[in-house]
């Protein structure tokens, strides 16, 4: 008897829970067609093929027939030309798709908060001469239209009216999707190119010393992998810094404008660009040239032109710094780039010592490279250190061939070193010699035609590496030894 009690009751309980469940799923589906009812249209926002805003400009009176009106012609392009909308009208642009596709998503869930029925006085809400109105197209049928008027006494929603109905009040949150600007609906790139498809680059600065920088890819083989590396070839042959040239060229790849002044070129005098204060030059594979001309500063912002837009438009002062890039910003800094997989015999001298290293086999499943002093066989020697030193120093200047001080220092060096590639490397040996002065210190490479100016620090720090090589002491527990980098190549040494 309990027995079936409980089996009663449980049934019951179930019953009761999914009666529960049904109940509020149909509670959830009325309220979900009700508010589907609610809403002012019905459409599905892919077949809108065209859509027509006419706003009120700014500062022109609430209302009047004296009022300017800005009229915005949008028409949906084919999937497969990239943008899925197109600027016909009062410009020809290329459209950003998502104001667009905000626009119709909002236009197609508007639900009045309020619907004034009967209302013969549309002055009053400003629906008699409608500051603002959209017009949507579909690909067959007639046009969804709304005309916006008013603001509420509290700017909590806005008056409505779609065309043949009544008088709504509609959120004030969806105004803006529904109104967005000309500027907001533009596609405002500048410039766009593949960076892997520059073959040279071209920076012409008309306060510089000097003036033109040049600088050309260079592919590059080695242990049996192709890369490209950046080489400054005007003024002169020069290293360059691989990260400042590939910001730069980022920035060209992806040129935004934050506005557009003027929608054509002609009149290039008040923007200061009929003498540019900067001109850069894209050369891509396959013979195609693109251009970039800088002007005059107004208000944090730099005037612009290209070869692939018509008008001219402004960039935010921070990115027209990048494109003004000189020589010093663009020359490498580094007095090494040593990669260890590279590097053959190793030739350390310091003070009338001298050390070479060569290559030691890599032990079955280890990473690591090591050295050893065919003195001391049996004895291996971990680079790692100097390398990560030498690798990470940079020049705080840089002084001609010819500078007296610079050469009467480094007629004596303290420290010589000398890095030759392996046979694979496809690359020349490096030498680099150092002095110090004073509160001065110097290295000349091989692979630099200036000489370098380095803090003092980092020699001192250079030298006490060398001679613990030179003496044969182990590294330092803190220094973490030198392993193989992964296969991906690496660029070689400069």
């Amino acid at each position: 008897m309990f027995k079936r009690t409980t089996w009663v009751l449980l049934g019951l309980a179930v019953a009761c829970l999914l009666g529960y469940f049904l109940l509020d799923n149909i509670q959830q589906l009325r309220q979900e067609q009700q508010a589907e009812r609610a809403r002012l249209f019905h459409f599905a926002t892919d077949t809108i093929a065209r859509i027509e805003i006419r706003q009120q400009k700014e500062g022109e009176p609430v209302r009047g027939s004296g009022a300017e009106y800005l009229e915005i012609l949008l028409e949906r392009n084919p999937e497969e030309e990239g943008s899925r909308w197109r600027i016909v009208s009062p410009i020809q642009s290329a459209a950003l798709d998502f104001p667009i596709e905000q626009l119709l998503n909002t236009f197609s869930r508007l639900t009045p908060q309020i619907t004034l029925e009967g209302v013969t006085d549309l002055a009053a809400f400003g629906l008699d001469q409608p500051r603002h109105q959209i017009a949507l197209f579909p690909k067959e049928g007639d046009p969804y239209r709304l005309a916006i008027g008013n603001d509420n006494f509290d700017g909590s929603g806005f008056y409505a009216q779609p065309e043949g109905g009544q008088v709504v009040l509609l959120s004030s949150a969806q105004k803006g999707s529904l109104l967005p600007s000309l500027l907001a609906l533009r596609d405002k790139t500048l410039l766009r190119f593949d960076t892997a498809e520059v073959k040279a680059l071209q920076v012409q600065l008309a306060e510089a010393e000097p003036e033109v920088v040049r600088l050309q890819r260079q592919d590059v083989r080695a242990s049996g992998a192709e890369h490209f590396t950046w080489q400054i070839v005007q003024p002169r042959e020069l290293p360059a810094d691989e990260i400042n040239v590939n910001r730069l060229l980022n920035t060209l790849a992806r040129l935004q404008a934050v506005e557009f002044p003027a929608e054509t070129q002609t009149d290039l005098a008040p923007y200061g660009l009929e003498q540019p204060s900067a001109r850069l030059t894209v050369e891509l594979e396959g013979g195609k040239t693109l251009k970039v001309a800088l002007g005059s500063e107004k208000d944090g912002q730099v005037y612009v032109i290209t070869s692939e837009h018509p008008a001219v438009a402004t960039l935010l002062t921070s990115t027209a710094d990048i494109l003004r890039s000189d020589l010093e910003e663009l020359r490498d800094h580094r007095i090494a780039r040593l990669n260890a997989n590279q590097v053959g015999q190793v030739t350390l001298e310091s003070q009338g010592e001298k050390v070479t290293l060569t290559p030691r086999p890599s032990e079955k499943g280890s990473l690591e490279l090591r050295w050893e002093n065919p003195e001391r066989p049996g004895q291996p020697v971990d680079l790692g250190s100097l390398f990560s030193s030498l690798n990470a120093a940079r020049a705080k200047e840089f002084v001609e061939q010819a500078d007296a001080e610079a050469q009467r220092v480094l007629s004596e060096p303290d420290l010589r070193l000398t890095f030759e590639p392996k046979p694979d490397a496809e690359q020349d040996p490096l030498t680099l010699t150092l002095a110090a002065s004073g509160l001065q210190a110097y290295v000349q490479s091989s692979r630099q035609p200036d000489i370098a100016v380095i803090e003092l620090s980092t020699f001192n720090s250079l030298e006490t590496e060398v001679n613990r090589l030179l003496e044969g002491q182990p590294e330092s527990k803190d220094s973490a030894p030198l392993t193989q980098p992964p296969s991906t190549p690496s660029p070689p040494s400069s």
